[in-house]
């Protein structure tokens, strides 16, 4: 990933690390990372001595480290300075030599001892374990225990950069897979370790911060696929199902190859608040009949009760149910539950809520390694979790209780049909999940290479390439066929006619929605099996500026057999003829004013300005006046203008890209702005307001001092200029007609005088 590298230092500050009061500097002539060939690592220290050792245990082969060290091999060198009496663990950093990947690497190093010792290590039996023949498993293991051990987690990105490396818990993560030799594991920050979060972009969804993570080997798949469960989960997300987000890696303990785990989001108080920003208080989170992992079974428990002691054929008994479930996320979990025909559902069952949302529970899809079983294409898993009697280990009442109650109502039962024939025709159709294990299989296909080649711990437990390849064999066959086996059994359940077949087309889709049983469509063409038995309902949302011409119903029928043949079209509107601009964007105050430039006053009720991520603002009330402003804003004004209409607005401007959209109560544009600007000044202007003004055009400038609910400088400069003109015009005229006057009068004075002497001479005579 990395070439080798010309010598550089890199300085790495250690905090909270004193000696006299001065910070130690410890200079490397390599950084943690990837290189292609060996090299020499040349370490410094400003004050202090400095040794290393292997593993995170500074009691254990403790070396003074040399002038310098070859590294000829991937190595995890823990470190430590001695200075006056006083050790400091400086962490440790990790060295890959040719060890190229595409995935994350995470390295962890650890107190050999905390592994795997008879007596403290969590990796192991321990001296007090029994085989205990009626559950054929043993009992009072160390990795039962809710040991956790200190350790050093490094964390590489896919560019090989170094995201996490600090100090953490380590612990043994997992139900039954626990006893399997090789096991998942649990990361923990906490305070006493030197910091309580995990603060990276562990999933490639932005850097958040992570109070746990898992490293997990895949379950009951981890010597198939490696990633069944990440596969699985992946498309439940794609129906808005809470998964828990994954990202592959490779994992090294103490510079050891241990193989390919999935790091996964632990399922906490935390991870609620990372997806919903909603706080971690006032969360309840159960598991399985109704343990407790955060808060209380309190609203559960009344959930139980209201369901078992009323009628849900009731509509209104449904809808109060309707007011402490999401029911629609609730169908969604048991149709892919259903459809994986993952028997293992009922141990595996979370969900939650929060206070600070809606108060509603709804259900997580969680660790699906036994379902898409080769020999289970045709399990009708539909009716064993409907069915009133538990048929076998996997459907016990409690685990159905909640399922089958809620189909005794006509309008759950309608939508878990529309629902199923909708996810069967989209995610979970044989074309579409196929494609996505191609996706897998294509991701995982050379780093699978590096596993099975590179691994030497769990040798004899890590299965080879040739049976990975069956493993994805495996699972293309379940998928090939499970969509209309999954048909089948729904027909059969609820006594439907064969279905109808829809082959819906959309034309410019980026200009509107279209949703199908309240499930938006995510391309231009949708085929789907539906059921005559039910309207389907459907909505068509054209975007602001637009509209849509072809089907107008709000529901779909057809008969049974039939293919039904729709198209939706999206149109711009026509421009609105109204004129109105937006004048200026003052994008460091976040605001921006309009102006009117009709000869009379308007109603702009129920205009609606956008902005270029579609933050939406529709004004309720506003008469302006000719010539006049009015301004909208995000952040309180303090110095308003009497003559000018203030409206607050819910969204910032952007100080470098930005658009923003003004349309009428007509839903036609009325004007846009868009800009790209380099540097930062004040705000975004038009020189004058109208397309040509006294010779000089049109332009938007990026200037320094903002003219928020007054007329621009340039407008303003114009306007002045134009009157200084006037002045010295009328100043022109005076001078011209003074001129002109005295070149008539004084002719005329002389003309009077000569007259009147000659008057006076003749009169004399």
């Amino acid at each position: 990933m990395f070439n080798n590298r010309t010598f550089f230092l890199v300085f790495i500050l250690v905090s909270n690390f004193t000696f006299s009061q001065i910070s130690s500097v410890v200079s490397f002539s390599h950084e943690s990372g990837f290189y292609n060939e060996p090299f020499y690592l040349k370490l410094n220290v400003e004050k202090g001595e400095l040794f290393y050792f292997d593993e995170n245990n500074i009691d254990k082969d403790r070396k003074s480290f040399p002038d310098s060290l070859l590294v000829d091999k991937t190595s995890t060198i823990s470190l430590l300075v001695s200075h006056a009496d006083s050790v400091r663990k400086l962490g440790s950093f990790s060295y890959f030599i040719g060890f190229n990947t595409s995935f994350k690497v995470v390295s962890i190093s650890i107190n050999n001892d905390f592994l795997f010792d008879k007596y403290k290590g969590i990796y192991v039996k321990g001296p007090r374990a029994y085989f205990d023949t009626v559950s054929n498993h043993y009992r009072n293991v160390n990795w039962e225990r809710k040991w956790e051990r200190e350790n050093f987690v490094e964390i590489f990105n896919e560019k090989g950069e170094r995201i996490v490396s600090q100090n953490s818990g380590i612990k043994i993560f997992g139900g039954m897979t626990k006893y399997y030799p090789e096991k998942s594991l649990r990361l923990i920050a906490r305070n006493k370790y030197g910091t309580s979060r995990f603060d990276a972009n562990l999933f490639n969804q932005g850097k958040k911060k992570y109070k746990q993570f898992i490293l997990r080997h895949s379950g009951n798949d981890y010597r198939k696929l490696r990633f069944k469960d990440a596969f699985s989960t992946s498309l439940a997300a794609e129906s808005g199902l809470d998964i828990q987000s994954s990202s592959p890696s490779h994992l090294f303990v103490n510079s050891e190859y241990w193989g390919i785990y999935n790091i996964r989001e632990k399922i906490n108080e935390y991870y609620i608040d990372n997806n919903y920003n909603c706080g971690t208080e006032g969360i309840d989170i159960l598991q399985g009949l109704k343990t407790v992992d955060e808060g209380t079974s309190d609203d559960y428990n009344k959930l139980l009760k209201f369901v078992q002691n009323n009628n849900l054929e009731i509509n209104f008994n449904y809808i109060e149910v309707q007011k402490m479930i999401d029911t629609r996320n609730f169908i969604n979990f048991w149709i892919h539950q259903i459809f994986y025909a993952n028997h293992d559902v009922r141990g595996n069952i979370r969900f939650w809520k929060s206070d600070s949302l809606d108060g509603k529970f709804r259900w997580i899809i969680y660790d699906t390694d036994l379902g898409c079983g080769p020999g289970r294409v045709n399990a009708d898993l539909l009716k064993d979790f409907t069915n009133e009697r538990m048929t076998d280990w996997y459907n016990p009442r409690w685990a159905t209780f909640l399922l089958r109650n809620l189909l005794k109502n006509e309008e759950f039962t309608k939508d878990f049909i529309h629902q199923s024939s909708f996810i069967l025709s989209s995610t979970l159709s044989s074309e579409h999940t196929l494609e996505r294990i191609n996706e897998f299989k294509n991701l995982y296909d050379d780093e699978m290479k590096i596993h099975f080649k590179k691994r030497r711990k769990f040798q004899n437990y890590q299965g080879n390439y040739k049976k990975w390849i069956k493993s994805i064999k495996d699972i293309q066959n379940f998928f090939e066929e499970r969509d209309e086996f999954s048909l089948l059994h729904l027909e059969r359940k609820f006594n439907l006619n064969k279905p109808y077949y829809l082959d819906l087309k959309i034309e410019n889709p980026n200009y509107g929605k279209v949703n199908l049983n309240n499930n938006e469509l995510k391309s231009d063409s949708f085929f789907g099996s539906f059921y005559s038995e039910f309207e389907l309902p459907i909505s068509i949302e054209a975007d602001i500026g637009y509209s849509y011409v072809g089907y107008m119903g709000k529901t779909i029928t057809a008969r049974s057999g039939d293919t039904l043949n729709l198209s939706i079209r999206f149109i711009e509107n026509k421009l609105s003829e109204t004129d109105v601009i937006i004048n200026e964007i003052n994008y460091v105050d976040d605001c921006f004013e309009i102006y009117n430039r009709e000869d009379k006053d308007l109603d702009l009720s129920g205009w609606v300005i956008l902005d270029k991520n579609k933050n939406k603002y529709k004004v309720n009330s506003l008469l302006l006046k000719k010539g006049s402003f009015s301004v909208f804003h995000y952040s309180d004004i303090i110095n308003k203008i009497d003559s000018v209409e203030y409206h607050k607005i819910g969204f910032r401007l952007s100080s470098s890209n930005e658009s923003i959209t003004l349309y009428d109560n007509k839903n036609q544009l009325v004007d846009r702005v868009s800009y790209k600007l380099e540097e930062t000044k004040s705000a975004y202007s038009r020189s004058i307001p109208f397309e040509e003004f006294d010779g000089t055009k049109l332009e938007w400038r990026n200037i320094e001092q903002s003219t928020i609910g007054f007329h621009n400088y340039s407008y303003t400069n114009v306007l002045e200029g134009i009157k200084i003109r006037e002045l010295k015009a009328r100043k022109s005229r005076r001078i011209v007609i003074s001129s002109l006057g005295g070149s008539i009068l004084i002719p005329l004075f002389f003309f009077l005088i000569r007259r009147r002497r000659k008057k006076k001479s003749t009169s004399k005579s």
